[in-house]
């Protein structure tokens, strides 16, 4: 079992109820995630930060494209990092004007992280 951690940052949400609802649209495409926690992020106006964990049951040869895929299905660009000593990859996505949301809902994401371990 591998674990991933999704960190995002909201914009434009000054409700904690608009965070939650973003976070059951985030469940609808993994069954194996679990929020971890939801609070206010003071770095931007009207913002939230919510975390994940994700268990993805998979071989590690396959745990990349499951996680490419994953984030797929919410936005895109993606920046890749790849630490081959720690084997270890982290997805960066930062709102620009070449940001592709699979959903409108999801258009409020800012700035979104996924670490694999």
């Amino acid at each position: 079992m591998n674990k991933i951690y999704l960190t995002i940052i909201t914009e434009n949400q000054n409700t904690e109820i608009k965070a939650k609802k973003l976070s059951e649209k985030i469940f609808n495409y993994e069954k194996n995630c679990k929020l971890i926690s939801i609070e206010k992020y003071h770095k931007l106006e009207n913002s939230f930060k919510l975390e994940f964990e994700i268990s993805i049951y998979s071989e590690n040869i396959n745990l990349i494209n499951e996680v490419l895929a994953y984030s797929n299905k919410i936005v895109t660009p993606w920046l890749i990092y790849y630490n081959e000593k720690d084997k270890s990859v982290e997805l960066i996505f930062n709102k620009s004007k070449f940001s592709k949301f699979r959903k409108n809902e999801f258009n409020v994401i800012n700035w979104m992280q996924i670490q694999c371990e």
